[in-house]
């Protein structure tokens, strides 16, 4: 396979694209992902710490944060058109996941996903259908232009009362303290003057957020004092209307009280709101409330329409 970057495609700092790889037109990869051996359809997104290892990605689909994507020198994965790959899934090789297919947050992959299902689960397996109104496909070559024009993309400042151990990306409005410390490698993205106004994190006095941590507030991160994020865990505070085929965003604020203890390797994903005192155990994919004082291993969920009935991207 030839090597071949698109001029049009936004590729963003700290990512790889191994000898084999090419990229389309209007593609979006964000900071810190690796492609190798894979061909990139024009208008694809991928996410934040993705990895993608001899994928076959056509136009239109989108690849949450922290994904992975095939493994070295095994049989390819291949994934339709209008995909969607919820953060932190993981695919393995010789999967095919069929045009406007779901794979919910957390997922585990590893036989074939049929056409607009909704898969969740590991192993996977299908949830429901998809009832899809067919609008258009998906097209985010608007935000494209609009991070393209932005000045200081991935170089807010922290704030100056806060401490860091450095590298990552920050492109956040980021506010609250004191006594804040981010480890090292933390991404942090979401600012008012994106798809919400209630985008940004928000952190109150004496929080950790560990190494490799990467929150994603463009629908609003609410953190509460003295709560401990471990290391590598992964915030959403959006997602997307499965009800669209142009799978449009959606909010999804997320709200951490005080005193929250968050295990390494822990995906949230809002709406959601976990109360005062709660405990999220390492690796748990949390999709819906948590009370206060209240314990969660494994996934949650919480119904409320509109597809918010299974972990999201």
């Amino acid at each position: 396979m030839k090597h071949s970057l698109a001029p049009s495609a936004l590729i963003e700092g700290d990512t790889v694209t191994a000898p084999g790889t090419t990229v389309g037109p209007g593609t979006w990869i964000r900071f810190g992902t690796s492609v190798s051996g894979s061909a990139l359809a024009g208008g694809v997104f991928v996410g934040f710490r993705c990895r993608l290892d001899g994928a076959r990605v056509a136009s239109g689909c989108q690849i949450a944060s922290l994904a992975r994507i095939g493994r070295p020198d095994a049989a390819p994965v291949t994934i339709g058109a209008g995909a969607w790959i919820g953060a932190r899934a993981v695919v393995e090789p010789g999967v095919h996941i069929a045009p406007g297919a779901v794979v919910a947050a957390g997922a585990h992959v590893v036989t074939d996903v049929p056409p607009d299902v909704i898969v969740v689960g590991r192993p996977a397996r299908v949830l429901r259908r998809r009832e899809v109104t067919e609008d258009e496909a998906p097209d985010f070559t608007a935000t494209i232009e609009r991070v393209r024009a932005r000045g200081d993309a991935g170089r807010t400042p922290a704030p100056a009362h806060w401490t860091s151990d450095g590298g990552g990306f920050l492109d956040a409005a980021l506010s609250g303290g004191p006594d804040v410390h981010l480890g090292a490698g933390v991404i942090a993205m979401g600012r008012p003057d994106g798809p919400s106004p209630h985008g940004g994190i928000r952190v109150d006095a004496r929080v950790r957020i560990g190494a490799g941590s990467v929150l994603e507030g463009s629908g609003g991160i609410d953190i509460g004092p003295e709560t401990d994020l471990g290391d590598g865990v992964l915030v959403v505070s959006s997602g997307h209307d499965l009800s669209l085929r142009s799978l449009p965003w959606q909010g999804g604020p997320v709200r951490i009280g005080a005193g929250v203890a968050i295990g390494a390797g822990a995906t949230i994903v809002g709406p959601c709101r976990l109360g005062d005192g709660a405990v999220v155990a390492p690796g748990s994919v949390v999709v819906g409330d948590v009370p206060a004082d209240g314990f969660t291993a494994g996934v949650i969920s919480t119904p409320s329409g509109r597809g918010r009935d299974l972990p999201h991207p």
